[in-house]
């Protein structure tokens, strides 16, 4: 069973010649939405598994776009000294405490960056 009755829809997107600037293009919506709200990562896993041309494919695309999350955030604390704005929503959405935020946010970002968009990629192309 699969979510596009069609596959040969896709098939110009995954392995045609604008593959890589549709994959782009999902990184960059991906990110943009990932700094709106950590739900972005769900949609950056979404896009990416719709575009890749194999189930391997999506898992990997979607575990580098959680470690370069993971990387940014990492890095904008070690040059700015704080979290940034963003991150603060982060516990909020995870139904945290305001106190409990404070502690559970850099283990929560990270936690959310390297697993929710490949756990939603992955299952979504192999069923499209």
């Amino acid at each position: 069973m699969t979510l596009a009755a069609d596959g040969s829809r896709l098939t110009s997107v995954r392995e045609g010649r604008y593959a890589d600037a549709v994959t782009a293009l999902a990184w960059l919506v991906g990110a943009a939405t990932t700094v709106a709200h950590p739900a972005g990562l769900a949609v950056a896993g979404l896009l990416l598994g719709i575009v890749a041309p194999s189930p391997a494919r999506a898992l990997a695309s979607a575990a580098s776009f959680g470690i370069v999350v993971a990387a940014a955030i990492t890095t904008w604390v070690a040059v700015v000294g704080t979290w940034p704005v963003s991150v603060g929503m982060w516990a909020a959405s995870a139904g945290l405490r305001p106190v409990t935020s404070i502690v559970a946010d850099p283990l929560l970002a990270v936690v959310l960056a390297l697993l929710v968009p490949p756990t939603v990629a992955t299952p979504i192309r192999a069923l499209a």
